[in-house]
This record gives structure tokens, sequence and C-alpha cells, in this order.
């Protein structure tokens, strides 16, 4: 059993493999390219399960991946050791045109810029997306809402709770065959034209899929191009571990439940076009740049456990009419924090805003938005601004501490407390209300007014504007002193030394043999696995699926009824529990042969 350690909050990871076997394994090639052979001939060359290893080197050209079902991938999966430049900048330097496909392990560069840099200068930019600071390990508390496969988010509207939520191994395989056509893309000669592109079709990008599904793009380096990555009218396709230098991730309009996960962005931006719906945005870093973004008209998009640092805004939504939902996302050094312009129903909790202009903006009628358990602090202008008839917002359990806390400005009737009951507040007092109001001068409303019976509610409410008032302010706790107490009785359990251990009863889970290329749902029959805490804390588990860039486990693994992202469970010290691990197959899954991966469980204590 394998322990994983990091540097953030959580301190030990164990690892479960997971097997699928399907029926109807064909014979599966893999086609080798080295340098001076053409990754487009091998890609024609290839049919449905087949992998393409492109060797160590640099390469120039454009390729167009008609083939679905089949695997891109450099020699080692490592992007520090294949370049491909583009040929024609205006063109994408890879176009993906078919379902199923993975491109995996690439330095790609050139489309829509001038390039002449080399493997080693581009390996240099930020080594690998795996490096980057986020490790897919952040400390953040996990919420409730499940996105599924139905096009609804399930939010528990209970954002005071805290609680929540490949390596390709050929084995000497047969028919390995080297590709021996020479460069096939077309170029455009010693004079390239200036960027140009008429909106339909792919614009030039590092990755373009084009209305496809299923498709994986994981593990590569994306230097100046255009866009990175750029999905159009695409669906079901995951964005995975890369990293982006001078440019980022587009989804255009008419995307729909694709999953961006543990991608580093630095110098440019991740945006949501319009009329997208059931994305998830999920442990992304996005550094000195733009952002993350979401255009008008869609909706029921995820975007939660994000980084976001020293960008114009750390997220912009305009004119969202159908629930979105930004959680558990840490924000720092952006101009606005969280920005809303026209957006109706979305819900924004569990946020941590600091060292920006304004923590969260709202302005031109946003409403009935929820804004909860948000910590926002050291904003240079003001902590919340309202502007242009924003109102009837639920804004509550909220921690403000600014030199300004709140600007309104043409807009009343928001409703800035929930009804007063127990539960622990967002700064550990024993009742829900209002907002906790402070300053770093340590003078705010909260920190210096009475709580005569000790509620962790102020006794008098406090006045926001000239017709709205926090009528439920919370009250700073009582600084309470005392001395922790320990004994052992008997003989101590050996394997009860640390404050953060635990087990599972098994390190292998078969979930038996599914059928591709269905054209409805199949779900595993659950297996159920044990996890029992034997440390000395009590521990929040949460689960990441990795070791395996096959959509089937990315898109496919529930545990106890929980997409994967939004799992977690509270398990007390000296106690277990059983957890149901369980595959939902993507419709029109058309991979076979067996799928290996592994399901990492991260402990945080608690």
């Amino acid at each position: 059993m394998k322990i994983v350690t990091n540097r953030w909050r959580f301190s030990a990871a164990f690892v479960v493999f997971l097997f699928l076997f399907s029926a109807g394994v064909g014979s599966a090639e893999v086609i080798y390219v080295k340098p001076g052979n053409s990754i487009q001939a091998a890609v024609n060359n290839s049919t449905a399960g087949d992998l393409v290893i492109v060797k160590t080197g640099e390469y120039q050209e454009n390729i167009v991946v008609n083939v679905s079902g089949i695997k891109i991938s450099s020699e080692f999966e490592n992007p520090e050791n294949v370049l491909i430049r583009t040929r024609d900048e205006n063109s994408s330097v890879f176009q993906i045109k078919a379902d199923n496909v993975t491109v995996s392990g690439f330095n790609i560069t050139g489309s829509g810029e001038g390039s002449s840099v080399s493997v080693s200068s581009i390996s240099n930019v930020s080594g690998s997306a795996n490096s980057s600071k986020m490790s897919n390990n952040f400390s953040y508390s996990n919420n409730s809402d499940n996105f599924n496969d139905s096009d609804n988010f399930n939010d528990s509207d209970n954002s005071n709770n805290s609680n929540d939520s490949d390596n390709f191994n050929d084995s000497n395989n047969s028919n390995d065959s080297e590709s021996a056509d020479p460069g096939q893309a077309s170029g455009s000669g010693p004079n390239k034209p200036i960027y140009q592109w008429d909106g339909f079709g792919c614009p030039a990008a590092g990755i373009c899929l084009e209305q496809v599904n299923n498709c994986t793009v994981e593990n590569n380096i994306f230097f100046e191009n255009r866009y990175g990555v750029y999905l159009q009218d695409s669906r079901n396709s995951t964005v995975l571990k890369n990293t982006f230098f001078r440019n980022g991730i587009w989804l255009d309009e008419g995307c729909g439940k694709n999953l961006l996960i543990n991608n580093a962005i630095e110098e440019s931006n991740l945006i949501i076009g319009a009329h997208c719906w059931d994305n998830i945005m999920f442990q992304n870093r996005v550094s000195n740049g733009e952002g993350i973004s979401i255009a008008c008209c869609g909706g029921n998009n995820l975007v939660s456990r994000n980084e976001v640092i020293n960008c114009s805004n750390g997220i912009d939504i305009y004119d969202v009419q159908a629930r979105t939902v930004l959680r558990d996302n840490v924000i720092i050094g952006c101009g606005n924090g969280i920005y809303l312009t026209f957006v109706f129903d979305s819900r924004v909790y569990n946020n941590t805003i600091s060292n920006g202009s304004t923590g969260i903006y709202l302005r031109e009628d946003c409403h009935d938005n929820e804004l909860s358990n948000n910590t926002i602090t050291t904003s240079k202008e003001s902590g919340i601004y309202l502007l242009d008839y924003s109102a009837d917002n639920h804004i509550y359990n909220n921690y403000f501490n600014n030199s300004v806390n709140v600007k309104a400005e043409n807009t009343k009737g928001n409703i800035w407390n929930t009804t007063q009951s127990p539960g622990t507040n967002i700064v550990g007092g024993p009742n829900l209300g209002g907002n906790f109001w402070g300053n770093p001068e340590g003078t705010g409303f909260s920190q210096v007014s009475n709580d005569s019976n000790s509620d962790g509610i102020c006794d008098l409410p406090f006045q926001i504007n000239g017709s709205d008032f926090d009528y439920l302010p919370l009250a700073r706790p009582p600084f309470v002193t005392g001395v922790d107490l320990e004994v052992t009785i008997g003989m101590p359990e050996p394997n009860n030394t640390s404050d953060i251990s635990i087990e599972i009863d098994r390190d292998t889970l078969n979930l038996g043999t599914m059928l591709f290329g269905r054209s409805t749902e199949q779900v595993s029959k659950p297996q159920v696995l044990t996890v029992r805490n034997t440390g000395k804390s009590n521990v929040r588990i949460s689960a990441e699926v990795s070791g395996s860039s096959d959509a089937v486990f990315s898109e496919g693994i529930y545990i106890s009824s929980r997409f994967w992202p939004d799992f977690s469970e509270v398990i007390e010290n000296n106690t277990s529990k059983a957890l149901e691990i369980e595959l939902k197959v993507p419709t029109n899954y058309s991979g076979n042969g067996t799928k290996k991966g592994s399901l990492v469980f991260l402990a945080e204590k608690v």
C-alpha cells in the first residue's frame, strides 16, 4: 500500500488500483514515430484502439486526427522530451475531429504566434503540469453540490456546512511499426501570413477539439499559442494536468459536460463561452493573467477549488441566468475577486478572497444570488460592492475584514442575514445569523459590539446603507484559555501513534466486464470498500482518480453515489466507514480492452 505525503494540509494518501475488463478486446497496434517521420502519417495509418508513440525530438507539422479511439503520446509521456511546433501558424497543431481521442505528453507551440524555440528552452518554462503548486491536493473543504449527467446541479443550498463533498505500458505489443512517411503537413513557406480566423472551424490553437465527444488532453505543455486548448461544440471531454504559458483554455459555444481539472495557466485565462452547460473547472491554477471567465446564456457550471493569483479578475461571470456554483476557490491579488454582471440564481460560497481591489462585485441587476461562507480580507476598495440595482441577493455568514467592507450604489433590498439557528458560524460562534464585520484595526462593528447573552450575535443590528440592515451581525467569539488533557489507559495501540492514519481493507478493485459502444449508460455492480481511521484525530477523506488518462474512470467513478470530485466524508478516530465504489460507463464510450487506474484517498485532519 502506497502512502503519499505533500506540502499542503493533506498528510496521507492511500491508493487503490481499479481494473476494468471490457468485452470485445481488439488487437491494438503500437505505431512509433521518430524525428524526420510524420505524426500525421502515423495517425492516418491507425485504427481504433491503436497507440501512436512519438519518440524524443522536435517535429514541425499540423496534425488532423480523423480516427476515433486512438491515443497519441510521447514515448515516455514526458512533455519536456517531444516538441511539436506548428508548420502553419494559422492552423492548430492538433485538430481533433474524431471521438475518444487522447493526446498526451507533448510540448506544443507556435499556432497564431511566431516561434523559434527549442525543446530545451520550452521545457524550462514551468517544468510540467505535475510540478505545479497545486499537486492535486488542495486543503480546502468540499461541499455537497453533486454534478451528474442528468443536466442538473443538485445544490444543497446549505452552504454554511463545510462538509461535502497512464501510463500505457506496451508490453512488447505486436506490430510495433515505424512511421516512414516524411512530414505531410502543408506549410506556408518562409513568409508566413498574419494570423486570421473567420470564426468557423478551429482557430490557431495548440489542440482544438472540433465537435467531438469523450476526448482527453492530458499532461502537455502549451507555450505561446493563440489558444492553448480550444473546444468547439464539444462534450464529455477532459483537459487534465496540462501546463499553459501565455495561452490558456477556451470553451466555445455549446460545450457541455467537460472536465477541466488540475491545469496550471500562466499569463492567460480559462474561459467558458456562451451557451455552455454542465462543465466542471476543478483544482486549476491561473496566475498573472485574466483569470476565469464564464460568458452568457449557459448554466449549471461548477467552478470549484481553483487558485487564481494576480489576475485582472479572479472569476468573472456575465449574463448567466441559470445556476452556476462558485465554491472553495482561493483568489489572491486580483482586481475584482468575484465579478458578477447581470447574474441570477448563482451560488457563491466557501471562497477565500484577499489582497485585491474589490472582493465581490455585483452590478447590472444581479439578483437572487446566494453569497455565504466567504472570507474576504484586505481589499483596497471594498469587501463587497453592489451597483446598478443589484437586489434580492441573500448575503450571510461571510467574514469581512477590510478598511471598507460594503459599498452600495443605486441598490437596495438585499438580505444580509439568515434566520438565527444553532450551528457553528464562520467565526466559530454557536449560531448562524448575519455576517462578521471587522476591519484590520480591530474596530469593526462585530469586533467592538456587545454580545450580552453570548449567543454569537451582536445585540444591535448593523446598518448597511439607508434601508438595508444586517439584523443578526456575528459577534467576535470570546477568548477562551484552557489546557489539553490526555491519558492512556492500558497498553497503547502500536498503530495509533500519529494524528493521521487510515487503512483500507483491500488494494485492488475489479469492476467487472462492461460492453463498449453502447448507446445507454452502463453501471457496474457496486464494490464495497472499508476505510478505517487508526490515527489519533478525526479526518476528512476526499478522493481523486489518477494514474489513467482514460475517460472511463475520470468521468465514471462514483463513491457512495457521489461523483468523485464531490466526495468527502469525515471519519472519527478508531471508527470505519464502508464506501460503495461504482463505475458508470459514459454513454457511447468506445474504448475496449483492460483499463487500469487508481483511486487515491486523501486524509485531512479535522
